[in-house]
């Protein structure tokens, strides 16, 4: 099967409403406890929790203007504009897992809060709860769609649970061919739902701004896609220019605390070069108590440092001009050779801001990043009949061992799906099925290999 990636992608669709729409499988739904606040927040201001719905008692609310994401004390986005049954008003909004937070933060008593509009939470409230300010004025309360929540951020996952015969039974029955048109079906299904995100996203924060932070994301591989993400939300494109590296190293909070007196002449010239121009921005952009970012350091490579990828983000943010023209699939190659060949003159040989100097030159962004972004982005967001065939012939240099753990689990023992696996489409679509089954159910409650083997049998998605 090859078609095009909507006909792919609702053969996926139509696997997945059979198995759930027929009640056999219930989809697992994030939990406010699950989610960072301020991950919430991110999400929240470029519009991927809705633009408004129906409040509490208020009647409709939609989103005008989200507001200033807010760098200190205070509601978190300032400014804001909503319309609130006809009526403009303007304010701050507040957001919290739970309405009960309002009072167990001590905003109900905090005159700071007197100016907020609306009340966004994640969860409905208990019968009764009123959301009121310390003059006693009731503050309309709109929780987020959990379909939007679900969409935006992902199921949750469940304990690892061994595979068993009712998982590796119905998908060893399979023709390499038939793995093939599934997994092209779930790669499908993959692309169009991230780019549905992404284009809302756009939509709200400009596409040059949502392509910076896709970059920001790829650049902090897996532990720290988040905080990469949530970086270049704090420090936007638009307003990086040269000052990109104070910028960027200080809202990160990596500018702080000062370094040793053992630490290099050339480290020591580095780091104050860059806190000068730092200082003279740093009441504009820096985080407050609580609102700073949630940094993983271990277990990294030493080039996979956060300090180093903040640096590669800086870079590329000064080269933006010639970035952007290349990023559609018909680019591919020249984006690649432009990403790997970003060079600086401090980072090339450091890994961290006190490290000693490295003899040998790293790249910034190596090549295996730079086609990560171009696999996860680039192609996804290219609407192309040429990109998805060219998407359907990419390959991968190494089998993540997530892929070599989903093809275990579901196809068991078989060897004859090597070559199969080593396309990115197929590691992709395994990653999805993973998210939408694996990662989300016990293998003794999933109905899926049966459903599988069933459309199979039927001929009803590999006709």
């Amino acid at each position: 099967m090859h078609g095009n990636v909507q006909q792919a992608a609702a053969l996926y669709e139509q696997l997945l409403h059979c198995v759930y729409a027929e009640g056999m499988l219930q989809a697992a739904e994030p939990t406010p406890s699950s989610i960072p606040e301020l991950e919430a927040q991110s999400l929240w201001m470029t519009g991927l929790l809705g633009q408004g719905g129906n409040t509490l008692r208020h009647g409709q609310v939609r989103i005008i203007d989200f507001g200033e994401w807010n760098r200190s004390v205070g509601p978190d986005f300032l400014r804001a504009e909503i319309e609130l049954n006809g009526t403009r008003l303007r304010g701050d909004i507040e957001l919290d897992p739970t309405a009960q937070d309002w009072e167990h933060h001590g905003h109900g008593a905090n005159p700071a809060y007197n100016n907020v509009v609306l009340h966004v939470v994640l969860t409905p409230p208990p019968a009764g709860w009123y959301t009121r300010d310390s003059l006693h004025r009731d503050i309309p309360i709109l929780p987020v769609d959990p379909q939007l929540l679900a969409a935006a951020v992902g199921k949750t996952t469940m304990p690892p649970t061994e595979p068993t015969e009712l998982c590796r039974e119905p998908l060893n029955a399979l023709s390499a061919e038939q793995i093939a048109t599934l997994l092209q079906a779930a790669a499908g299904y993959r692309i169009l739902r991230k780019r549905r995100l992404f284009r809302l996203k756009a939509e709200h924060i400009g596409l040059p701004q949502a392509w910076f932070e896709a970059l920001a994301e790829t650049l902090g591989y897996k532990v720290n896609k988040q905080p990469m993400q949530m970086l270049a939300r704090r420090a936007p494109l638009k307003e990086l220019g040269k000052q990109a590296e104070a910028i960027l190293f200080g809202t990160a909070g990596f500018l702080v605390p000062v370094l040793p007196e053992s630490a290099p002449q050339e480290t020591r010239h580095y780091h104050r070069s860059v806190w000068d121009a730092w200082w003279a921005l740093r009441t504009e952009y820096e985080l407050g108590e609580g609102r700073g970012i949630n940094w993983q350091f271990a277990p990294l490579r030493p080039g996979n440092h956060p300090h180093r990828r903040v640096a590669a983000l800086a870079v590329a943010a000064q080269h933006w001009q010639h970035i952007e023209p290349l990023l559609k699939a018909e680019r591919a190659d020249a984006l690649v050779e432009k990403l790997t060949a970003l060079t600086h003159p401090y980072w090339d040989t450091h890994y961290t801001l006190p490290s000693a100097t490295q003899s040998k030159r790293t790249a910034l962004i190596g090549e295996s990043r730079a086609k990560d972004f171009l696999i996860n982005h680039v192609y996804v967001q290219d609407e192309s009949p040429a990109a998805w065939e060219t998407y359907l012939r990419l390959k991968e240099k190494d089998t993540p061992s997530a892929v070599r753990n989903t093809a275990a689990h579901l196809f068991g023992t078989r060897t004859d799906l090597k070559k199969l696996l080593s396309l990115s489409y197929a590691q992709q679509g395994l990653l999805q099925i993973d998210a939408d089954y694996c990662a989300t159910h016990a293998c003794c409650d999933c109905c899926f290999p049966a459903k599988l083997k069933e459309a199979c049998q039927t001929s009803r998605f590999f006709a």
